[in-house]
């Protein structure tokens, strides 16, 4: 039998490194890719049996590159790893086409078991990401939706960096955006979430458990 094939997607060397040597223990083969643009190279040019995507990449972040790989790639599993609460982006993910969520600590089995059910083509979820898709269903959801869940993607994406205590100029780097593009992302889910003062956005992030 061939053995499954792993891309595994995320811009730390070292992150890629020991997920790499998890997998091939259990007979997976992989390949590390450091950004979005090899990703996408890789996915081109070769088969993969699921890919393993990190949410917080530079430029691109995850839920964006998941996008990408769907559009062009619809039938390929793609599997989100994180080390945001299973809370934040499991959700959005699935919407997005995900295959499952999980965060970086799960522990080895349960990465493989995930890995192997999704090259079946099937859904992985743990108990709260399985909770959160059946209360996604119940009548008046969205009118419980606490402030934060009503950000796009990328607006939850500045928001988590700056109530972890990043300055404007610090998030347009490390998402490779201008400051101008950060400052408005910034602007609209300050008036979206009600908050006036950068104190109120820290403040909020931490009574939730962003950061």
């Amino acid at each position: 039998m061939e053995a499954m094939r792993v891309l595994i997607v995320d811009d730390h060397a070292l992150v890629g490194a020991g997920l790499a040597r998890v997998l091939e223990a259990d007979g997976l083969q992989t390949q590390w890719c450091g950004d979005a643009a090899r990703a996408l190279d890789a996915i081109r040019n070769s088969s993969w049996s699921v890919v393993l995507l990190d949410v917080s990449m530079p430029g691109s972040d995850g839920l964006d590159l998941l996008k990408r790989i769907k559009a062009g790639h619809p039938s390929l599993p793609v599997l989100m790893l994180s080390m945001h609460a299973e809370h934040l982006f499991a959700m959005r993910a699935l919407r997005h086409g995900a295959a499952g969520y999980l965060t970086k600590d799960s522990a080895p089995e349960v990465l493989i078991d995930a890995i192997r059910t999704a090259a079946q083509g099937k859904r992985y979820l743990t108990g709260p990401v399985a909770e959160q898709l059946a209360n996604h269903f119940q009548d008046g959801e969205a009118a419980h939706a606490l402030p934060h869940q009503t950000l796009s993607d990328r607006e939850l994406q500045v928001l988590l960096r700056i109530g972890a205590g990043r300055t404007v100029g610090e998030v347009a780097r490390e998402l490779h955006l201008s400051v101008k593009t950060i400052s408005t992302h910034k602007t609209h889910l300050m008036q979206k979430m009600a908050l006036v003062r950068d104190a109120d956005l820290v403040r909020y992030a931490l009574d939730h458990k962003l950061v």
